[in-house]
């Protein structure tokens, strides 16, 4: 049985025509809007986009930030930078260091001598910390020597004596009696003295070269011309000729590599920068988003004089070493290792409880 073939009028065709038009027209606007619609700045997660609100008082103040998220703490977004002038000096040379040098100092032995200088009497003792120890008991006067490189000895006694402080020129000569019996060079130290309440504290500063070293002798004076504190140590500083010194221009290119920090530049003295620095231009952004301005100050060394640096050792003792005092733009002065490498040895550092002996602090 044959179906009835479906015939379709003029009419009909051009109803169902325009009636596809319609819906072709109706799917193009909506695709023409999609695409014409503003993409979201942000999108938050599980949820959908909403307006932004007007900025208020409240919801400009800073919020905490989540528990979960680690803040580092804000630093000081500026830096410096070493260069050297094209015409800085770069000639190889050889020069003095100085080590420290016990000799025949036994720690025992000048516990005597100190104990003496000092007028307490009584037999060094092996006290704390590797040292010896002459005392006449608890809150007496006593001295301490410690068996460690720089031989290094203190004086106390704990009384407090009211009074006005003695003149500080008398301090002085109080101090250098005192330290000259125990080897040290008075007449060629620097002399630093100052009042601490009605005390006066005179330093002695070992110096070679003209150059001032940390390593120096304390003399504190009460008001009654009584010394209650003093401290320095034995050990003599020894020349060891012979070290091969780079250039100052070498110095300079080694000591700004990884790893090198330990060899400079370190500040040592100079006017320095009068001027307050500061990070020129406004904050620029890209493709919307705020960029990081760091400021970086671009030190020059315009000069470079040969000198001496000290380096503490493992060990607690002390090496003076051939080292470049340079000048930069500023008019500041840095102190760079020039020793050559082979006189340079480098150490991973590990935890101080896995080294077989205690490691010596300097006060």
């Amino acid at each position: 049985m044959r179906l009835p073939e479906l015939r379709m009028t003029s009419a009909t065709r051009t109803v169902f025509g325009l009636l596809g038009g319609v819906l072709i027209l109706i799917a193009l606007a909506v695709l023409v809007t999609s695409l014409r619609s503003p993409q979201p700045d942000s999108l938050p997660v599980g949820g959908a986009v909403t307006p932004t609100p007007t900025p208020t008082a409240i919801a400009l103040a800073p919020t905490a930030l989540d528990p979960a998220v680690s803040a580092i703490q804000q630093g000081d977004v500026r830096s410096q930078t070493f260069v050297a002038a094209s015409n800085l000096s770069n000639t190889k040379t050889t020069a003095v260091g100085y080590r420290v040098f016990s000799g025949d100092v036994k720690p025992a032995a000048f516990a005597s001598v100190v104990a003496q200088t000092f007028g307490v009497a009584g037999t060094p003792v092996s006290g704390d910390n590797n040292s010896y120890v002459v005392s006449n008991g608890a809150d007496k006067p006593e001295v301490t020597v410690y068996s460690d490189p720089l031989v290094r000895w203190h004086y106390s006694d704990q009384r407090l004596i009211a009074g006005k402080p003695v003149d500080e020129d008398q301090a002085k000569k109080i101090a250098k009696t005192l330290l000259a019996p125990l080897g040290v060079p008075v007449e060629s130290a620097e002399w630093e003295v100052a009042k601490d309440q009605n005390r006066v504290v005179v330093r002695a500063w070992l110096v070679l070269k003209g150059l001032r070293t940390e390593l120096g002798w304390t003399v504190v004076i009460a008001p009654d011309g009584e010394v209650v504190w003093a401290d320095g140590f034995a050990a003599s500083l020894v020349a060891v000729p012979g070290y091969p010194v780079l250039g100052a221009a070498d110095s300079l290119k080694r000591a700004l590599k990884p790893g090198w920090e330990f060899a400079g530049p370190a500040a040592w003295t100079g006017s320095g920068a009068t001027a307050t620095l500061a990070v020129p231009g406004p904050v620029p952004t890209v493709a919307g988003r705020p960029v990081l301005v760091a400021g970086v100050q671009k030190l020059v060394v315009v000069k470079a004089e040969l000198g001496l640096a000290q380096f503490w050792q493992p060990d607690g003792s002390l090496l003076i070493l051939p080292s470049y005092i340079v000048t930069t733009d500023d008019d500041e002065k840095w102190t760079v290792l020039g020793v050559g490498n082979a006189y340079v040895s480098t150490r991973d550092l590990v935890p101080a409880s896995d080294q077989a002996g205690r490691a010596i602090t300097l006060g």
